[in-house]
């Protein structure tokens, strides 16, 4: 995908480094996934179709990673690993296409360990424009906001270009 500055962003945010990290709707691309693996992150991509996930095997297949990468089909809201699993849960311009948002973010803040991130990007209101997605401009954001700082330990919220970006610690 385009926005790398974005991704890169977004982890220096936390501070990310080494770790276990779930990337939830990986889409046929894992541009997230990949981004992650390539600085040496164990990352297993999940998505709910499985072409995605056939997709971005062969593209893994095309690459060299510091770290690695798995893809699996999964529901997210319904993850099959143990709480705690991960240091880190990513859902980069996935959330927008899930049933139920908040069963989703329940699921990603328990397989995060006490102490790891949830990091979450989608697009804002000029974003949705750009790129030709038609969600509810920043009220569904504004949502996702106030699930995460009732349950985190910190939220911390970046802008860029297209997106904003959640950070959060649990």
């Amino acid at each position: 995908m385009f926005d790398t500055a974005a991704r890169r962003k977004l982890v220096r945010a936390c501070g990310l480094e080494q770790g276990r990290v779930l990337d939830v709707g990986m889409g046929d691309c894992a541009c997230m996934s990949f981004f992650l693996a390539r600085r040496g992150l164990d990352v297993i991509g999940i998505d709910s179709s499985p072409q995605a996930v056939h997709d971005a095997r062969r593209k893994a297949e095309r690459r060299r990673f510091k770290g690695t990468f798995e893809a699996r089909r999964a529901d997210a809201e319904d993850l099959s690993f143990q709480d705690g699993e991960f240091d880190a849960v990513a859902a980069y311009h996935s959330l927008h296409h899930v049933g139920d948002v908040k069963k989703v973010l329940g699921e990603m803040h328990r397989v995060c360990r006490k102490g790891g991130f949830v990091l979450i990007s989608d697009f804002h209101r000029q974003g949705q424009e750009a790129c030709g997605e038609e969600l509810d401009g920043d009220t569904y954001l504004s949502r996702i906001e106030q699930w995460l700082t009732q349950r985190m330990k910190t939220v911390r919220k970046l802008r860029t270009r297209l997106n904003v970006m959640f950070v959060c610690e649990k």
